[in-house]
């Protein structure tokens, strides 16, 4: 008898621990990615102007900052945009991609209700990783886990690229 409710338990047992486990990796991988967007626009945030170099130093900090998970599944836009005199335009004014494409300098941005003001910069941060589960990968689709972020800069009304 206890040799059969032991059976039935050890399947509900198993399940359980592997969805904790799968779980708790999903939730640190969303902080990671949080705290990735964040350190990121504020290392930008923090220059009077950046250069190509600048930012390539910077997007390969996301490595340490995601560890111990891999990069390979991690993609990240980090940008200054730009409001016109009215407020009622967003352009890109430059961007720089880690493991994705990049996007059209001058294109016009659509800022989330109430956040464009006018003649302002804002460093964005686009970072988005696909997490897939490490048990069920086959029945479980990648998850994409994504956040957004938008900084003043600090030092001056813009950060300029200078190359």
């Amino acid at each position: 008898m206890i040799a059969v409710e032991f059976a039935l338990m050890i399947p509900i047992a198993v399940l359980i621990l592997v969805s904790e486990f799968t779980l708790g990796e999903a939730i640190s991988i969303s902080r990671k990615v949080a705290i990735t967007g964040r350190t990121l626009t504020d290392l930008v945030a923090r220059r009077a102007s950046v250069s190509t170099a600048d930012l390539t130093t910077i997007l390969n900090a996301s490595t340490q900052i995601i560890a111990p998970f891999s990069t390979a599944n991690l993609t990240i836009i980090l940008a200054e945009l730009t409001t016109d005199e009215k407020g009622e335009t967003t352009k890109i004014v430059w961007n720089e991609p880690f493991n994705t494409t990049k996007l059209v300098d001058g294109s016009t941005f659509v800022l989330p209700a109430g956040m464009a003001q006018a003649s302002t910069s804002l460093i964005y941060a686009y970072v988005r990783y696909n997490y897939t589960p490490p048990f069920g990968a086959k029945i479980i689709p990648a998850v994409p886990i994504r956040y957004t972020f938008y900084i003043n800069p600090r030092i001056t009304s813009s950060v300029p690229r200078v190359d």
